[in-house]
């Protein structure tokens, strides 16, 4: 999802070559089933998006528990929260969510006793079905050297976490790539897709799973499709990729019930995609409005009662029961295929200085309180 009207001298050159041309191709030579020696499955994780909470925390926001101030990465963990997601964007403009940032969120997660599922978009800024623009820095490639120059920025990257003692437990290859990403070149296009789209797409993911496993062998590799409501717009995208022999070891989707539709639907999906493809499957973006309030001057994505998922109120306790609910249809997946859900910018609220499109789906209140669906999700 992004926020569309619908964020050591040694390291920082390895990663500056990654960013540059690359040379030679990357062949794709991964089995299409995970390897012996993929990484083991994990337990369930309950986790948070915080990739927005270092502007939330400069433009003054306060969270707070019982006794006064609290930082969130407690808050959270306190309540059952297991692992945070952080997205990583290429060379943003005004450094958020660039490399420096993610690192020192990542520390920030891991002292508090996080895992970390790092969400590489492959991008400048927002990556998403709409949005799939390459870096800067790759926008004349094509073909074998925009492969290899996202093999070489994939393992730099992970790299770099690995290196400050924080390595991934997980990796996405890309962020909801429903129709491709590094457009044009890897874009997918209408229908069944280009040849040549979907080539390209594999070429490139192949050599971005390959960069991570070469950095990091334990973290388990994340394919993300937006359509949790949608088990054959999620094929349209992963089949191609199974038969060209990508490696991965799980699926993500996400979940937004105004946008992907009912929770029946997302639990048809799950199952689907477990069984189709025998991998686990998580749902690594969901959300729900706690109110229809709003607290600043931006338009919120979510404002209409039209938005709702019937059942389930726009309130705390109506947050709370959906939250169960995303949960359960996890947990629920055959054969303990179901391995996570990830709440998105559950801290993004509105701050002095700052405002917010997300405030209310967001998991604390106005006065930066936990509420109810915090502790429903991750119990």
């Amino acid at each position: 999802m992004s926020a569309r009207g619908r964020p050591g001298r040694g390291l920082v050159a390895a990663l500056a070559i990654a960013l540059g041309l690359a040379h030679g191709p990357a062949r794709a030579t991964a089995a299409a089933r995970p390897p012996h020696d993929a990484p083991a499955d994990a337990a369930f994780d309950v986790g948070a998006d915080l990739s927005s909470l270092p502007q939330v925390e400069a433009g003054g926001g306060v969270f707070r528990d019982a006794h006064g101030p609290a930082d969130v990465f407690a808050l959270l963990r306190t309540a059952g929260f297991t692992s945070v997601r952080l997205r990583l964007w290429h060379t943003p403009a005004d450094g958020a969510c660039g490399l420096a940032s993610t690192l020192a969120m990542a520390r920030r997660a891991h002292e508090a006793g996080f895992s970390l599922l790092l969400d590489l978009h492959f991008s400048d800024t927002w990556a998403d079905p709409g949005h799939q623009s390459p870096p800067a820095a790759w926008r004349t490639l094509a073909g074998a050297a925009l492969a290899d120059s996202a093999g070489r920025y994939a393992h730099a990257a992970v790299e770099a976490f690995v290196s400050q003692g924080t390595p991934p437990a997980a990796v996405q290859l890309g962020n909801e790539i429903d129709d491709g990403m590094l457009w044009p070149a890897a874009r997918l296009g209408p229908g069944p897709g280009t040849a040549e789209g979907r080539r390209e797409l594999a070429r490139v993911l192949g050599a971005a799973a390959r960069g991570v496993r070469a950095a990091c062998p334990a973290a388990r590799l994340v394919l993300h499709v937006s359509a949790g409501g949608d088990a054959a717009a999620c094929e349209r995208v992963l089949d191609p990729l199974l038969a060209a022999h990508v490696p991965f070891d799980a699926i993500g989707v996400s979940y937004y019930p105004w946008w992907h539709g009912s929770l029946e639907a997302l639990r048809a999906t799950l199952d689907d995609l477990a069984e189709r493809y025998d991998r686990d499957v998580m749902v690594v973006e969901t959300g729900y409005p706690w109110t229809l309030g709003w607290f600043d001057q931006e338009r919120n994505l979510v404002g209409s009662p039209a938005q709702l998922l019937a059942g389930f109120a726009a309130s705390p306790e109506g947050q709370a029961a959906f939250a169960r609910e995303v949960r359960r249809a996890v947990e629920r997946v055959p054969d303990g295929r179901g391995v996570g859900v990830w709440w998105w910018e559950p801290a993004w609220i509105a701050s002095p200085r700052g405002r917010s499109p997300w405030e209310n789906c967001a998991l604390v209140d106005t006065s930066g309180t936990l509420l109810p669906a915090a502790r429903a999700l991750a119990h």
